[in-house]
């Protein structure tokens, strides 16, 4: 360029810019995509079973008439696990991938934005609905359903540690999906 204004060529200027990373291959992409699916299926797959057995946990406790409180909370638990494996069916099932061309692209791209989005939001779709159960329970447990075999005092004490644990793994459990989300917005802006 001489410096003359009428020399100035955006697109020139635009093309001749370096690029940052190179751009993905389609086969790359639908690779990617397939591995994605594949990752999505087993997890909800995981999440459902997992569902069943929470289930199959709580319903002896939903029908055992010691404490209406730990049977509250037991009926909330498994109201709360239909609730979530509808969600993560709602928010997280995949759609069939297209074979090739910019649909794949968009196709690829609008699941991992999905995936992200879903595991910002876990928070409030995944764990919220478990915490009134949880606390009936332990409400429970403290004021109604002490164990026999402990003093009152040891069986509080086991109860304050549980619900802290409780707590811890719901942290961490947000916490894990944060970084998820963080590395699926890595592969969006790959894209």
């Amino acid at each position: 360029m001489s410096g003359d204004p009428s020399d100035f060529d955006p697109q020139t200027l635009w093309q001749s810019q370096a690029q940052e990373h190179e751009p993905m291959s389609l086969a790359e992409i639908h690779q990617k995509a397939l591995k994605l699916e594949r990752g999505v299926r087993w997890r909800n797959i995981r999440e459902y079973v997992a569902s069943v057995i929470v289930v199959a946990f709580f319903t002896p406790v939903l029908l055992h008439r010691e404490s209406w409180m730990m049977q509250a909370g037991a009926a909330l638990i498994i109201l709360a696990t239909a609730f979530v494996a509808w969600q993560m069916h709602r928010r997280t099932a995949t759609n069939p991938i297209p074979e090739a061309g910019q649909a794949l692209r968009d196709h690829h791209r609008q699941t991992l934005i999905r995936q992200r989005d879903a595991l910002r939001s876990v928070g409030w779709w995944y764990m919220a609905p478990f915490a009134p159960g949880m606390v009936l329970l332990m409400m429970g447990r403290w004021f109604q359903s002490h164990v026999s075999s402990r003093s009152l005092a040891m069986d509080h004490l086991a109860i304050l540690l549980a619900s802290g644990f409780v707590v811890l793994v719901f942290g961490g459990i947000w916490w894990l999906n944060q970084l998820g989300a963080k590395r699926l917005q890595q592969q969006i802006d790959e894209l």
